[in-house]
């Protein structure tokens, strides 16, 4: 042991490991202050799996958004899992997820540079890839977003699970078990974070017969004994997926879209990513999909002109250094189960789809930038200085715009005002925004921002929802129905725009009309426990305290942590005297929420009576 310390070489190792994992951080420091925002308010403020270890069976035997009732298939259960472990050791608090996020992009940076030496054996061409890959701005969104962990974790343990991969070449005996062990380990994990883990067994493949330096003198079993068994764990995962979920594929935004369209959309998605991989400008949170139908479409026209140059690129590569052409499969591969629109939800394009294909693009452009370097003429020192100096600086600007993008998150306001800013069609953003104004009270700006939404996008039924939401508030209950039943024909499966009409029918005393709004409701998502509360409140208002108290506790088993639930049923158990059974409620509506102001006066009224 003490030897290798010893050793110049490896001691210098360490020391540049270091110096990256800090050069990974510093970049990412100010995000510590960001709020939650997005998504990360429901998957976390919102979602009761994080908060107990009870919860580890649905955790990892449910889809991400099953809390909610969701059809969602996306199947995330290492983030859910890692959210629960942050949430036991931070509370609620954002500055602990936000710095689990930025340990782990620098972990990934330390594991691509010992990655990137194994597999070249090349310390300054590890040295250049993992500093590339710390730096490249189009890797903020995954860092600074607390949600898109997934990104991170996935990484990880891919990059891991391939790191084994490389090191079962020469391993014997118990060593070999041991790292044949870890790396099925490691790729369990990675599928557990995020569906893209499924291409790594294809990328073994590929690489043990083309690209492994002993190939010629490796035999077929040999071969077949290294990647056989991931090929044998992704049949196990999707078994598994079809049984756990109810299925493979996720729910999606775009099954209308016809296979050209599918083609066509997937040749302009390439064009894009590798576009903003080479020139990271103009990052926002959102990007509007616009399908592609034509083949001289622009968007098409560079797809099609980034295809040529990677295959140009490729052979290339494949006649002067055939390692690094794997940069560019592992680029596309990993790249491509989100080139399907099909597969995916209403963020079709999204910056952090590209976390781990840019561990290829960084292998190609680092290869590039060092031979560059060795093409200048040694003598003529002024070159390389100059060199030297432009690397410094694109350095700098990186790190910097990464600092700067990173207060693009720093609270919901600025995070939709800034996307607008770029993506001013985006009415999930929009809506989002509205959300936020209505909530704080500025509704004139709220309702400006929904019809905003609504003239750049007709068919917005979430606009039209929240116009409905909003002027329920303000007990214009004619022109609420209106926007919800526009919603409601734009899309009949608009769970919120049901429970909302019924929340307008009971308003203005149509009970039949809304109890079959809710029980429709109830039919589209049983698992939300929000529908339940609504049917709870619903019948004890009609005085029938039975089925009231059922759907109260149907709610609650769902959802322990739904305060509105634990209230509404409090007041439920105050009503019909039982004031031991209320008390409880109250109490532990407290618990789960310590100030809950409704709780507090309760407990107070009625604590004197249980004496």
């Amino acid at each position: 042991m003490f030897k290798r310390w010893k050793d110049p070489l490896q001691w210098r190792s360490w020391v540049w490991v270091a110096l990256l994992f800090f050069g990974a951080v510093l970049p990412y420091a100010n995000t510590l202050s960001n709020a939650f925002v997005y998504d990360d308010v429901s998957q976390i403020l919102e979602n009761p799996y994080i908060r107990s270890f009870h919860y580890l069976p649905k955790i990892f035997g449910s889809a991400v958004w099953s809390f909610t009732g969701s059809l969602s298939r996306y199947y995330r259960p290492l983030m859910t899992f890692g959210y629960l472990l942050c949430y036991k050791a931070f509370g609620f608090s954002p500055a602990g997820f936000h710095l689990v996020s930025v340990l782990m992009h620098a972990a990934t940076v330390c594991l691509i540079f010992t990655l990137t030496r194994r597999m070249f054996g090349d310390r300054t061409l590890a040295l250049g890839t993992a500093a590339l890959f710390a730096l490249h701005p189009i890797h903020t969104e995954s860092v600074t977003w607390i949600a898109a962990v997934t990104d991170l974790e996935l990484t990880f343990f891919y990059a891991l699970a391939f790191w084994f991969f490389l090191e079962l070449d020469g391993s014997a005996g118990r060593r070999r078990i041991l790292v044949w062990l870890a790396m099925t380990g490691s790729f369990t994990l990675a599928l557990l974070s995020k569906e893209q883990a499924f291409t790594l067994p294809f990328l073994a493949t590929v690489y043990e017969h083309f690209y492994r330096e002993n190939r010629a003198e490796t035999n077929w079993a040999r071969k077949l004994s290294r990647y056989l068994p991931l090929w044998l764990l992704a049949a196990a995962y999707l078994i598994i997926r079809r049984f756990a979920l109810g299925g493979l594929v996720v729910t999606s935004n775009h099954w209308e879209m016809t296979r050209q369209e599918v083609i066509l959309s997937a040749l302009a998605l390439i064009g894009q990513y590798l576009w903003k991989l080479i020139w990271p400008v103009k990052l926002c949170a959102f990007y509007v999909f616009d399908k592609s139908a034509g083949i001289l479409d622009p968007p098409i026209i560079a797809g099609v002109l980034s295809g040529i140059l990677l295959t140009a690129g490729f052979g290339w590569l494949w006649k002067r250094s055939r390692l690094v052409s794997f940069g560019l499969i592992w680029l596309v591969v990993t790249l491509g189960p989100v080139l399907n629109p099909k597969w995916l939800g209403e963020n079709v394009f999204a910056e952090r789809y590209l976390y781990l294909p840019s561990v290829g693009f960084c292998w190609v452009s680092a290869w590039g930038l060092i031979r560059l370097w060795r093409l200048l003429p040694s003598r003529q020192t002024i070159w390389r200085q100059a060199f030297i100096a432009a690397l410094g600086i694109l350095a700098i600007l990186c790190g910097w715009r990464i600092v700067i993008r990173n207060s693009d998150w720093r609270d919901e306001v600025t995070l939709y005002t800034r996307t607008l800013e770029v993506s001013p069609n985006a009415s999930t953003m929009r809506v989002n925004l509205a959300n936020v104004y209505q909530r704080e009270g500025l509704l004139q700006q709220a309702e400006t921002e929904y019809r905003e939404g609504l003239a750049r996008d007709p068919g917005c039924a979430e606009c039209l929802n929240h116009l409905g939401r909003l002027f329920v508030g303000q007990s214009r209950y004619a022109e609420a129905t209106d926007f919800f039943l526009r919603a409601i024909q734009l899309n009949p499966r608009a769970l919120n725009a049901h429970l909302d009409l019924g929340m307008a029918y009971q308003l203005t005393a149509m009970m039949d009309r809304a109890e079959q709004q809710f029980r429709i409701a109830a039919t589209l998502a049983p698992r939300n426990s929000r529908v339940h509360v609504m049917l709870g409140s619903f019948y004890y208002q009609q005085g029938d305290h039975p089925r009231a108290e059922t759907e109260l506790k149907q709610a609650l088993s769902i959802n322990p942590y739904n305060g509105q639930a634990r209230i509404a049923l409090g007041k439920l158990y105050e009503s019909d005297h039982r004031v031991t059974e209320a008390i409880q409620e109250f109490q532990t509506a407290l618990q789960n929420e310590p100030g809950d102001y409704e709780a507090i006066v309760a407990l107070r009224r009625l604590r004197p009576a249980q004496n």
